[in-house]
């Protein structure tokens, strides 16, 4: 029986990342980002583990150097374990996601911005010149089949997580402005779901975890819309207890 306090008696796989970046853009539906390999291939931005590195350091790193995003903060996601998922050998992939803005990747026009990539926040051309271009690119969520079943497995995982906490949390990702309507903040959850939202049923469910600021923005022709921001967890958090004492 093998000693099991020398783990060098044992057989050791290969740790990656691997992190879907989501984007809602408004008008054209959630896009993932995705970026070249030296190959040729189109595939999430991913690397395997180095040697005494920590996995927040390997994103960091992998979206640095692969797609040119930089102070991201990506959550983890899932850990993707089958031993055969990978034809280089035994891999395990930690997977993260992190969501991004229409204006992070140059899109706030609607589309015809530069959709190779962003660096803090602007396009690639202006952000980095003398960038390699055509590395990077934005494809809808449902359009992603020219990526590996094993990346398309994490797109699937990442959509179904970022649509779950959307259903319960008002712009979980900070998205919006500050402050914003509920006309807006109902327009960037559709976005997330691919689908037209009841605003009467949107408005029922968002209001509890919303604070009203006092303000309005005028939003077309129409009378201006109250303005939101949303609670902080302390307030939801004593809310919750204050239910639980009224019991």
């Amino acid at each position: 029986m093998p000693d099991t306090t020398t783990l060098s008696q044992f057989p050791r796989p290969s740790v990656a990342v691997d992190t879907a970046v989501l984007c809602p853009v408004p008008g054209r539906g959630l896009h993932v980002l995705l970026t070249r390999s030296r190959d040729g291939r189109w595939q999430l931005p991913g690397s395997i583990l180095r040697p005494q590195e920590r996995l927040a350091e390997a994103v960091a790193r992998c979206l640095r150097e692969k797609a040119q995003l930089v102070d991201r903060s990506p959550v983890q996601l899932h850990v993707f374990d089958q031993p055969d998922r990978d034809d280089r050998g035994w891999v395990i992939s930690v997977a993260h996601l992190d969501v991004l803005s229409a204006a992070d990747v140059g899109l706030a026009d609607g589309g015809t911005g530069n959709r190779d990539g962003v660096v803090s926040g602007r396009p690639l051309a202006e952000a980095e010149a003398g960038a390699p271009s055509g590395r990077r690119k934005l494809v809808p969520v449902h359009t992603v089949h020219e990526l590996s079943e094993e990346h398309q497995e994490i797109v699937r995982v990442a959509v179904h997580r970022l649509r779950a906490l959307h259903e319960r949390t008002p712009d979980p990702f900070g998205l919006l402005p500050a402050e914003f309507s509920l006309r807006q903040l109902r327009a960037l959850h559709e976005v997330v779901a691919g689908e037209e939202m009841q605003a009467d049923t949107f408005r029922r469910t968002m209001l509890p975890l919303l604070d009203a600021t006092g303000r309005a923005v005028t939003q077309g022709r129409g009378r201006p819309a109250q303005t939101f921001t949303r609670r902080s967890e302390i307030a939801l958090r004593q809310d919750a207890r204050g239910g639980l004492d009224g019991d």
